[in-house]
């Protein structure tokens, strides 16, 4: 591991040292080992820190926090790469390439911010399950700056336990946890995401598996369950807002390269086909996101419904 690695993959755990062992591993087999592993402990009392003692490698600290985001955000401040990864303590890698591919493309493309993949879920005992957006294996998403209405119109975020995000960029998008109520302080993946897309950067699908996501009865998903629906309803809301005043013509969308350079900004011209696909990926949405098959009748009462909405927002500003 050199002194100053290419990547960054940062860990948050509380009594998380059940799983531990696993993810850990999970990184160690990967290909590209131009990497540091840095892990942020919320003062555990179970067998966590007697774990983390075995893997010399590992860069840590252990003091309390208030919830697992203010983790991750000291994990990252104390982040040395070039590009982040963020790995839950429960969750891990199943391609040992992963890396590797990511570097590949962010090294090669000035224009992309972050690279992601699929996860595949895993329970509690270990047993593995469905592949997450498992559709994207055969109908990829848009790309680049393609992919801005389908988030509008879908809502839909870069699955964090496979994303590979260049470290400026997650610094400037990932907030300092305040529990204040709102999502873009009390909700850090939500907030990274809806920052990450209204500042323009430009993610990157690859059709691979790359990481498993375990679902266990006292993860913070599952502590925090109330608080994420109402989190994820104000990020919803936000991208909407957003959405609405980006096609009115009321603000503009700019789309930025690595440097944070300007790259495009959607014209006047440009917004009528954009409104076209953000309606075609809100109608669609959950077949878009392989979640449910099309259905026509549904499929023309949502447009009348959409439609009569941005009527209303268009004529009387109204939402």
């Amino acid at each position: 591991m050199e002194e100053r690695p290419k990547i960054s993959v940062i860990t948050a755990s509380k009594n998380g040292g059940r799983f531990l062992r696993q993810t850990i591993e999970s990184i160690l087999e990967q290909t590209f080992t131009d990497y540091e592993h840095v892990f942020v402990d919320g003062a555990s009392t179970d067998n966590t820190l007697k774990i983390l003692e075995e893997y010399k490698h590992i860069r840590w600290i252990s003091e309390p926090d208030r919830h697992p985001d203010e983790g991750f955000y000291k994990a990252m401040m104390m982040s040395r790469g070039e590009y982040i990864m963020f790995c839950c303590v429960s969750d891990g890698y199943l391609d040992r390439d992963w890396f590797g591919k990511c570097v590949e493309v962010l090294d090669n493309d000035p224009e992309v911010s972050l690279v992601y993949g699929l996860p595949q879920c895993m329970t509690e005992d270990g047993t593995s399950g469905k592949i997450a957006y498992s559709n994207f294996l055969n109908h990829p998403p848009p790309q680049k700056m393609d992919h801005f209405p389908f988030w509008l119109g879908t809502f839909s975020l870069c699955p964090e336990s496979t994303f590979c995000v260049r470290a400026d960029m997650f610094k400037e998008c990932f907030p300092k946890y305040e529990p204040t109520g709102f999502f873009l302080q009390n909700n850090a993946l939500l907030s990274f995401g809806y920052n990450f897309s209204t500042k323009g950067y430009l993610p990157y699908f690859l059709p691979e598996v790359a990481s498993f996501g375990r679902y266990h009865h006292d993860s913070s998903s599952v502590k925090f369950n109330k608080e994420n629906k109402i989190m994820k309803k104000q990020y919803q809301s936000a991208t909407i807002q957003y959405g609405n005043e980006v096609l009115a013509g009321r603000r503009k969308h700019v789309f930025r390269d690595v440097k944070s350079n300007a790259i495009k900004t959607i014209e006047p011209e440009e917004l009528k086909l954009c409104r076209k696909k953000v309606l075609d990926y809100r109608i669609n949405r959950k077949a878009y996101l392989g979640r449910r098959s099309p259905n026509p009748l549904s499929y023309q009462v949502k447009k009348f419904k959409l439609l009569m909405r941005d009527f209303l927002h268009r004529r009387y500003k109204y939402y």
